[in-house]
């Protein structure tokens, strides 16, 4: 693989993030990698690596993590990813980068701008589960939103963490739920790209060149998180998700 030392760095970088907030890795990886790759072969192998080294994260985030919540995730990921690993081949994943982008920018100034609760703020309250129907079909809809997003483009982050953010969970639920929805999401990605026969040899040799600075990446960004006072993710994943989207945008510009 071509520029690798540049890959390694962006993979230790990555797992900082995701060690950290808990989700971004995939799609830093992925934007990063495709500076050298085509997105056909960045995507998965982006996912791969998603999953491997998140694995280290999961007992913790397992009892954290916001379960009625995170079934109903899971129930529209499911649906979505069948459906994007069909439309994979023939629909242009540009026009979807760009749409999550634009969603994303939006909803983190909007996230930036309104008042702190004191669940994000202070101590952790108990987990809502949502209200009604109304709640159970929101959960399903970004659930499949960021399902569709993560095989087309590896984009899945946003549109779930805008949704979580919204919940007012605190800090440490709501990394913990997206830790186990995109373990989930990117081994049904993976599993449906596989069966495609996107997923090959070169994919797994590339992976093995970067699982270990990934793996350190995201033991130095874990660290970080439980050795610091628990931030608000207003604080935090709002300005990741505006620099993520300007990223995404500038790249889709011809400026990346």
């Amino acid at each position: 693989m071509p520029m690798l030392w540049p890959a390694m760095g962006l993979a230790c970088f990555a797992g900082f993030v995701r060690g950290y907030c808990g989700f971004g890795f995939a799609m830093l990886l992925a934007l990063g990698l495709m500076l050298f790759l085509p997105p056909i072969e960045a995507v998965p192998l982006a996912l791969l690596l998603d999953l491997v080294t998140s694995v280290g994260l999961w007992r913790r985030a397992g009892r954290l993590a916001d379960w009625p919540r995170l079934r109903r995730l899971l129930c529209g990921m499911v649906v979505a990813t069948a459906l994007g690993v069909g439309l994979m081949a023939s629909l242009p994943t540009a026009p979807m980068r760009i749409a999550v982008a634009l969603l994303a920018l939006t909803g983190a100034v909007a996230l930036l701008l309104r008042r702190e609760s004191p669940v994000e703020a202070e101590e952790p309250a108990p987990a809502r589960a949502g209200s009604g129907k109304k709640g159970s079909w929101s959960s399903v809809a970004a659930g499949g939103i960021s399902g569709l997003c993560m095989t087309l483009a590896s984009s899945g982050g946003p549109p779930l963490m805008l949704y979580l953010l919204h919940q007012r969970l605190h800090p440490k639920a709501l990394r913990a739920t997206a830790i186990m929805f995109f373990a989930a999401s990117s081994t049904a990605s993976l599993i449906g790209l596989t069966l495609a026969a996107e997923l090959g040899r070169e994919t797994l040799i590339r992976a093995a060149w970067l699982v270990a600075p990934a793996l350190i990446g995201n033991i130095l960004g874990q660290w970080a998180f439980e050795h610091s006072r628990p931030r608000s993710m207003r604080a935090t994943v709002a300005p990741l998700l505006i620099v993520l989207s300007v990223w995404v945008l500038a790249r889709e510009a011809g400026y990346g």
